[in-house]
């Protein structure tokens, strides 16, 4: 067995793929309601006014401001109230001085008002309404183009469509919008011992578990996972299933990356590309691998699966995201007390999932091949390289899974 040729730190790590990873540029175009997620490949720009009109911010009476002033509780100012109107509604005509407009909000400001007496603060007596508080021009009114002006770049190209952008684009009636393709990613599973969910294992076989747990994370990170199947432990087949997976956007490889004898995708991918790193100053993870082939970026993940998971948070999801044309995502993170005391010998940079519970933290990590050490866990903990011991009570933070 040929020992690791150098261990990289991860955020060497992490440089090397950002440079090696341009986004995607091809466009295509999507209905509204199907954009939700999506990067928006050109500016959103208002064609209108939003709102289109003086808007009724409140339920109450549509008013001339100085009809109001010096209306109080005990000496209300009296106004006649001549009509009244819905959201969606136009009053057709215009208030006169001491005259006013019942309104709901959304609606349109009345012609020949000024500002909304909210309802609250008056009292209606047959045809009159009593103001018992003064308002001053433009009170509860949302004027037009308070919200969005003509010409407004609502929403700017690269930005990730939220609901509430969906929404903006929405209200200046944009029925599609232009967004980028989502990366295509291919995910194969190698090793002889993989076999297909559905089929009975024989002795010395286990379920492929990678490629279901790689898909969910490039889905969450806006591309399209397309698992490929199992590879055998053969160099023909490995040969071949680098060379298909060239042809997408990136390839995903599980297993088959540490330095065993019978582990021969590194030495393919290199035989047909470039081997960029192989080998990570972490724990878990240390036998990934990161590549070019025919200009297509080429990951190798552990075969464990909490080793697995655990990189393609820290070192696949950022690849995907640049792929995607999405911005970084900021990592969510609680700081919490050490439950228990924790001795770090590895050496490694250590990415030590735990269960948060009331501020507290808990150790949950098992064996590198035990699926539970990431399915337990609520975040992981960095441990620096040079980090021997974190004591029970001491202050950890916790990135958020």
């Amino acid at each position: 067995m040929k020992p690791f040729k150098r261990l990289m730190d991860r955020k060497t790590a992490l440089r090397i793929i950002a440079e090696n990873l341009e986004r995607i540029d091809r466009v295509e175009k999507v209905p509204l309601e199907e954009a939700s997620g999506r990067v928006l490949a050109s500016d959103a720009v208002a064609a209108f006014n939003v709102p289109p009109f003086d808007r009724c911010a409140m339920d109450g009476y549509g008013v001339k401001a100085q009809d109001t002033f010096g209306a109080t509780g005990f000496n209300p100012k009296r106004l006649k109230v001549i009509g009244e109107q819905h959201a969606g509604e136009v009053f057709q005509g215009e208030i006169g001085d001491g005259e006013c407009i019942q309104v709901a909000t959304g609606s349109p400001l009345p012609g020949g008002a000024d500002s909304v007496v909210m309802v609250e603060y008056t009292k209606l007596d047959g045809e009159y309404v009593e103001i018992q508080s003064p308002v001053y021009p433009n009170a509860n009114v949302s004027p037009e183009g308070a919200d969005i002006k003509t010409g407004d770049a609502v929403v700017k190209a690269g930005e990730v469509l939220s609901p509430a952008k969906v929404g903006a684009l929405a209200a200046l009636n944009i029925q599609s919008v232009e967004v980028y393709e989502k990366p295509k990613v291919a995910i194969y599973s190698t090793g002889s011992e993989i076999r297909p969910l559905g089929v009975d294992l024989e002795p010395g076989q286990i379920y492929d578990v990678n490629s279901y747990t790689l898909s969910t994370v490039i889905s969450r990170n806006g591309c399209i996972p397309v698992r490929k199947g199992i590879v055998v432990d053969e160099r023909e087949a490995i040969e071949s299933a680098v060379r298909e997976a060239s042809g997408y956007d990136l390839g995903v490889f599980s297993g088959g990356s540490s330095v065993g004898t019978r582990d021969l995708f590194a030495e393919t991918v290199e035989g047909l590309g470039e081997v960029l790193f192989h080998g990570l100053q972490v724990k878990p993870g240390k036998p990934t691998l990161f590549g070019l082939v025919e200009g297509t970026a080429i990951f190798g993940m552990p075969g464990y699966p909490t080793s697995c998971l655990s990189n393609a948070y820290v070192f696949l999801a950022p690849a995907l995201r640049k792929l995607a044309g999405a911005p970084p995502s900021e990592p969510r993170t609680v700081t919490v007390r050490m439950g228990k005391r924790v001795v770090s010998s590895s050496g490694r940079e250590q990415f030590l999932t735990v269960a948060v519970e009331d501020g507290v933290a808990y150790p949950v990590f098992k064996k590198s091949g035990d699926i539970t050490s990431m399915a337990n866990a609520d975040g992981y903990i960095i441990l620096p390289v040079n980090l021997d011991v974190v004591e029970e009570g001491e202050e950890v933070t916790v990135i958020l899974l």
